[in-house]
């Protein structure tokens, strides 16, 4: 059967979907997205990932009236593909303008929905953890494009090849200032003696929505927290790591440049908070 998907307002199957040329989305990448996750047809956080949304929108002045009604569509594009666990993305573009880029001469935000079944990494990849590197990539603290999903994702796409291309799984990018920012397509926590440490949104990072629940999991486990910069040092000094996002929800991180982190293995935090954070997706579900 046919993927269908969600374009501005109807339900048509992908083959007949289309965008024009001059969708600055496509030229420019003026515009935005964001990433969710399905249980067993319930969108994790969906209110979270709309706020953030709607907020990233009103700063690039995109058109706010194709944004209404977007928990129905999301929900929709979820039910006519018969689908319960899966990956949903959510693009909203700046619409089709001149070829001459103007973000005050476009027209109506373009809103596009695809949806896929969603495979979770194996139980033996959480066992193992995440390899990781450091890339040449660096994220601009003083970029607003930083701190929301934009379609300018060329600098995740390059340091997530550098980290294929290094046989690890992803990538840490540090800011021009060199101090840890996030991964490629990740936020990054590390675990120091009973301190649980990331990156502050100063430090030109996406503000995760699981980055957000990790850190309420673990005020709620009594664990101290603590947002700042984070020195590239720190990586091989920490007894733990793991990176998180809305597909993978937390993956321990235990190599970083080759060099174990702690012990190799997954640590107890670590797995004390995929466990919280399993039982909270299960009661969203029960509900």
């Amino acid at each position: 059967m046919e993927e269908i998907v969600y374009l501005n307002g109807s339900l048509l199957p992908l083959s007949e979907a289309r965008l024009s040329p001059l969708n600055h989305g496509l030229l420019y990448g003026y515009g935005l997205f964001e990433t969710m996750r399905a249980y067993s047809g319930h969108i994790f956080r969906l209110e979270k990932h709309l706020d953030r949304l709607h907020r990233a929108a009103k700063l690039l002045s995109l058109d706010m009236d194709r944004l209404a009604h977007m928990e129905n569509a999301l929900y929709d594009t979820l039910r006519a593909n018969h689908l319960s666990n899966a990956r949903i993305r959510l693009t909203v573009t700046g619409g089709e303008g001149k070829a001459i880029p103007d973000l005050l001469d476009t027209g109506h935000a373009t809103v596009f929905i695809t949806t896929s079944e969603h495979t979770p990494y194996p139980n033996q990849a959480y066992d193992l953890g995440f390899k990781a590197i450091v890339s040449r990539i660096k994220r601009n603290t003083q970029s607003p494009v930083c701190a929301m999903k934009s379609l300018n994702y060329l600098d995740s796409l390059l340091a997530r090849r550098e980290a294929k291309l290094a046989k690890a799984d992803e990538a840490i990018l540090l800011n021009e200032l060199g101090f840890v920012a996030e991964c490629s397509t990740s936020n990054i926590f590390l675990v120091s003696g009973d301190m649980l440490l990331t990156p502050s949104e100063d430090s030109g990072i996406l503000p995760g929505i699981t980055r957000d629940v990790v850190l309420e999991l673990a005020s709620s486990l009594d664990k101290k927290t603590r947002t700042r910069k984070v020195t590239v040092g720190e990586l091989y000094q920490v007894s733990e790591a793991f990176v998180t996002n809305s597909l993978i929800e937390i993956m321990p991180l235990t190599q970083v440049g080759g060099q174990p982190v702690g012990s190799g293995k997954p640590g107890k935090v670590t797995r004390q908070l995929m466990e919280a954070y399993r039982k909270l997706v299960e009661q969203m579900v029960d509900r």
